[in-house]
């Protein structure tokens, strides 16, 4: 059994920062990976990007997100995302990854965002045995 534990609509900005991290410090006790769905920022700042980062780094389970509609809105979603992946943080759009927890290997796919930018759903997840 894979125990998942989701997210969305985070929209942090700078007052939050470390509010979340207290609340997911006993996430390895209760979930193997951490999906985000989405609007992580408020607006898609910079400085909400490095709050972003700081909240979801070192969790001490894998943490996979794809980006929301509000982390487009300032045009900074590529900066966004390299600070999200330099926290450790898995970054998709249009591709996939795999994780292995305890002997079974969870698929995770992001949806590319569309043209008005922003992502057509939240991660798809599928498990298989090894």
């Amino acid at each position: 059994m894979i125990r998942v534990a989701a997210v969305g609509d985070l929209h942090v900005g700078p007052e939050v920062a470390g509010a979340y991290r207290e609340r997911l410090g006993a996430l390895p006790d209760h979930a193997d990976v951490f999906l985000v769905a989405g609007d992580l920022t408020r607006h898609g700042t910079p400085e909400e990007g490095r709050v972003a980062a700081g909240e979801l780094r070192d969790l001490g389970v894998p943490v996979i997100a794809v980006l929301g509609n509000h982390d487009y809105h300032s045009d900074t979603q590529d900066e966004i995302t390299a600070m999200l992946r330099d926290a450790g943080i898995t970054v998709l759009e249009g591709d996939g990854t795999i994780v292995d927890c305890g002997g079974v290997r969870l698929g995770v796919a992001g949806a590319r965002a569309s043209a008005a930018g922003s992502p057509a759903s939240a991660p798809a997840t599928s498990a298989s045995r090894r």
